[in-house]
């Protein structure tokens, strides 16, 4: 940390490290905050001189944690991923209070760590393999269970709901030979462990490469747009995990932006779409496909629409069994336009017919999209797979000195362990406990009675009547103590006491009345 140390301290050390370096080569490393001239500022020019100096940049924090984000949550590096809640706590512990790659991946793993251990169908992430292709897209591969599953964990996967809704659906689109199917998979165990987990976790493995698909794809939009209406790949996961993303804010301005490109530009954007779906390799889209979108035909019917326009508009209308809608105009006449269409405030020199084909592009894009980055609450298993506990890593990685102080000193004899402070004969007895934690012992450590005291104060805090209170709680000492302790001591522990609590924070001294203080703290 080259603006941590002392110039002189730094010059004083290369000379000392230059005469070594004959017999041992020495690498010397500053981290600068500032700026290259701090280096020429600072050392001398003997010092400088003797230096072989390189520069260098490091990667920002940011762009570390996209990098990371991509690796694991987008191109599904790691079977486990997170649901929205436990991924937007995760990143506004970085965002909003460190800025550190070690504390974002100290709670990646304490996620993996509780999965494992906590989660009974853990092991399922073992029928999941990941296939490195070297793309933008991982591939997986479905095998059978290293283990047998026991009646217990195929029960819970029975009652998980996402499974319920795989059936029903099942039921709905088979009809007979569905609800066949979903009979003998409610009763019969090795059938549902050998032939419908496999179906299940294959829907899981295909929505997680369709999902990084459409990531790859809106990343592709993006690239059209100013810079600053660009947004980054931590806040695009979230948005796809959140809600659906074509009702979100964002996509709207994405949609604009695609409605205001002109036919060259369009064609470049579908060419770079293509490319990307062509580079992801043998992609398994049986969960797009499910849906009723084909991302390759959606993507050629657009190619051919925009390279001309005007006859396939003529021959074959919007799509697929549907009739030509009226061409807009492009020119605005009303305010109902103006809120509809106002991409036509920036461009007019487009036809009427290339105005509706891009109409009609957006529109399959948008269906693409929909496909891709449709909720993941829709996939079976995802109870299993996206982490969700929240609070837990909240709780864990988020430190609350205050509750923790504030219940070492109302409830000290839970900390110290100790049956002085109990004052209860029968301890056993649960309701004759709960008095007893309201009541104020002599045994209790003084800053706990100075503590519980000012608890039945209000605002400002009468020292005098504070320490007679606290002075009568500790002459009862006498009761227990072969002898009684003085006033002087009585004092003296008083002041101490006081003065930890100011430590603590929970008063504060003020100039309006010199023999009063402050609260500061109310409630737990």
């Amino acid at each position: 940390d080259f603006e941590g140390f002392g110039p002189l301290v730094v010059d004083d050390f290369i000379r000392i490290a230059s005469n070594y370096c004959e017999d041992v080569p020495i690498v010397v490393a500053f981290g600068l905050a500032t700026s290259y001239e701090c280096v020429h500022q600072s050392l001398t020019k003997a010092s400088i001189s003797m230096l072989n100096v390189e520069r260098f940049n490091l990667q920002r924090s940011k762009q570390c944690i996209d990098m990371v984000i991509h690796s694991v949550f987008v191109e599904a590096a790691s079977v486990l991923s997170f649901g929205a809640e436990a991924y937007k706590s995760l990143l506004d512990q970085f965002l909003l209070y460190s800025f550190s790659i070690t504390g974002f991946v100290k709670k990646l793993k304490f996620a993996i760590m509780d999965f494992f251990y906590a989660q009974p169908l853990s092991v399922l992430s073992a029928m999941v393999s990941r296939l490195d292709q070297g793309n933008s897209c991982t591939a997986f591969s479905i095998r059978e269970c290293p283990i047998r599953l026991c009646q217990g964990q195929i029960e819970l996967i029975r009652m998980q709901r996402s499974v319920q809704r795989f059936f029903d659906r099942k039921v709905e689109t088979d009809g007979d030979d569905g609800r066949k199917y979903t009979v003998k998979a409610l009763v019969d165990d090795d059938f549902l462990q050998d032939s419908v987990l496999p179906e299940m976790l294959r829907h899981l493995a295909s929505y997680r490469q369709s999902y990084s698909l459409g990531i790859s794809m809106v990343q592709a939009i993006q690239d059209t747009m100013p810079e600053s209406q660009r947004k980054p790949l931590r806040t695009l996961h979230y948005y796809g995990i959140s809600q659906l993303f074509d009702e979100g804010s964002h996509w709207k301005t994405l949609s604009a932006a695609i409605r205001r490109m002109k036919i060259p530009e369009m064609e470049q954007l579908l060419t770079r779409l293509d490319s990307i779906v062509s580079s992801a390799g043998s992609l398994d889209l049986l969960y797009v496909e499910s849906s009723g979108t084909n991302i390759l035909s959606l993507l050629q019917q657009a190619k051919d629409l925009v390279a001309n326009p005007d006859e396939t508009l003529k021959d074959e209308g919007y799509g697929e069994g549907k009739t030509l809608p009226v061409a807009p105009s492009k020119r605005i006449r009303t305010r109902t336009d103006m809120d509809n269409r106002p991409f036509l405030l920036f461009d007019n020199s487009s036809t009427d017919q290339e105005l509706q084909a891009l109409d009609i592009c957006c529109g399959y894009i948008e269906s693409i999209l929909r496909a891709c980055l449709s909720p993941y609450q829709n996939v079976p298993l995802y109870e299993v797979f996206y982490y969700r506990h929240s609070f837990l890593l909240d709780t864990t990685f988020s430190a609350q000195p205050r509750a923790a102080v504030q219940t070492a000193l109302g409830k000290s004899q839970y900390y110290i362990d100790c049956d002085c402070c109990n004052g209860s004969s029968a301890p056993d007895d649960s309701d004759q406990d709960d008095e007893t934690d309201e009541r104020i012992m002599p045994s209790m450590n003084d800053t706990s009675i100075a503590y519980r005291l000012h608890q039945e104060c209000g605002r400002m805090i009468n020292l005098y009547d504070w320490y007679s209170a606290f002075s009568s709680v500790v002459e009862q000492e006498s009761t227990f103590m072969p002898k009684a302790p003085s006033q002087s001591e009585i004092q003296a522990r008083f002041l101490r006491a006081s003065e930890e609590m100011r430590f603590l924070g929970f008063i504060k001294s003020t100039q309006r009345k010199t023999d009063h203080v402050v609260r500061l703290t109310w409630g737990h």
